[in-house]
């Protein structure tokens, strides 16, 4: 869940990209898991979705390395349009058993108001060291 006011809008990656709507100070946890919001499914019952939902939810998702479990955004969520970027990211993932069990990202540098917040997935979806989605092969 982002923590700071964000809005979607068109992006130069690909199609709808989640943008800051205010000025985001470096270091500051940015999306953070929240367990009374975000969803979860277990590994089993991901293979038992069909393969619509299987895609949408392995796009607007990750598999987490700290749970096993899939996580990802509910509808109408910004997360949802967090585009990837290997190189130009914005925010970085963070690990710390202290502050959440699931990775969290937080802002690299400072993110002025309007920028579109990206993230590299292959430094935290562990569905992406298996088999590179078709959509990242780019």
């Amino acid at each position: 869940m982002y923590i700071f006011k964000t809005l979607i809008t068109k992006s130069g990656i690909e199609g709808s990209g989640v943008f800051a709507d205010q000025d985001i100070p470096k270091e500051s946890i940015v999306w953070k898991f929240d367990p009374d919001h975000d969803l979860t499914l277990s590994l089993e019952d991901f293979e038992k979705l069909s393969p619509g939902i299987k895609a949408e939810v392995r796009k607007v998702g990750y598999a987490s390395p700290t749970s096993g479990r899939w996580v990802y955004p509910p509808k109408n969520d910004p997360a949802r349009y967090t585009n990837h970027s290997e190189t130009s990211n914005n925010l970085s993932v963070v690990l710390d058993p202290n502050i959440s069990n699931e990775p969290f990202f937080t802002a690299n540098k400072e993110i002025a108001k309007g920028t579109e917040l990206t993230v590299n997935y292959k430094e935290f979806d562990d569905s992406i060291k298996h088999a590179i989605p078709d959509w990242m092969q780019q």
